[in-house]
């Protein structure tokens, strides 16, 4: 038994070995077909991929774009429990593109990292290209936070949009998170509203004065009841008019580089009532 263990940790060894020079490299083909071997899916196969792990974040630093598409490809997952996170990485790394294809292939933008998650890092770092990704992709507005190095800021606020006001961040970082479906009215914001006098602030008190129009609530009601079952990423597979495709996906609210997903067709379909109640009866 010991010696299967220890020809399989050889083995592990020198596939991490083989991929890490094809990745310093950068040839992805060769990756490619390094990863396509039996040999190498039968390791990432009963590792669930964590095998490579290091590898990817290897490209991830070495902004191999390529070669962390092959890895997630092959089987790599973009993030594990109790792992170093690629995804959180990546908003180190400010990688925006990067950041999609991970969130493309998976990755959770609420994972759990040390009681905080990614969108207190993009809020902090000021990256507001990564905070519109996170909340394409799903991440919750209403996240509570409980990590020390965050809250120590602001001892009495534990929500994102809460944190966004007592920081004083852009206004651009709590208009987003309004207009995701933020709870305006959590006993930490209301504290921390009264508390500041900045421009998100001013924001805001418009905002709870002018509630939410129809149109943004049933938006915002869409977007969750798809994510409930999995489905957020099929948005642009909805059978309905091309506006309101634009509209469920954010399109004219965030005009910017990185519009997403951006996997639909130019067409003008026909609206079928049926694939809602669906959604909402799973």
């Amino acid at each position: 038994m010991f010696n299967f263990l220890r020809s399989r940790k050889e083995k592990e060894k020198a596939l991490r070995h083989k991929v890490q020079e094809v990745i310093r490299a950068n040839k992805p083909e060769k990756l490619r077909m390094l990863l396509s071997e039996g040999k190498a899916q039968k390791l990432i196969r009963k590792t669930g991929g964590l095998v490579l792990h290091r590898c990817l974040f290897s490209a991830i630093n070495f902004s191999h774009f390529q070669c962390i598409e092959e890895l997630l490809k092959a089987g790599v997952k973009p993030c594990y429990e109790r792992r170093r996170n690629a995804v959180i990485h990546t908003i180190f790394k400010e990688q925006v593109s990067v950041l999609r294809l991970l969130l493309e292939y998976g990755a959770n933008p609420d994972v759990d990292l040390d009681m905080t998650q990614p969108l207190y890092y993009a809020a902090s770092f000021a990256d507001l290209t990564c905070f519109r990704m996170l909340l394409l992709f799903g991440a919750d507005p209403d996240y509570n936070c409980s990590h020390p190095e965050f809250l120590s800021s602001a001892p009495d606020v534990s929500s994102i949009l809460g944190m966004c006001l007592a920081n004083n961040y852009e206004v651009q970082f709590v208009k987003l998170l309004i207009q995701f479906g933020a709870n305006m009215y959590l006993p930490d914001i209301q504290r921390t509203r009264i508390q500041v006098d900045n421009d998100a602030a001013k924001l805001l008190d418009r905002e709870i004065v002018h509630p939410r129009s129809l149109m943004s609530q049933c938006r915002i009601t869409i977007r969750r009841l798809m994510k409930q079952v999995g489905k957020l990423g099929l948005i642009d597979q909805l059978e309905v008019p091309y506006v309101l495709l634009r509209y469920l996906q954010y399109h004219d609210e965030l005009d910017y580089k990185e519009k997403l997903p951006r996997h639909y067709q130019a067409r003008y379909p026909v609206f079928h009532c049926r694939d809602l109640c669906l959604i909402s009866n799973q």
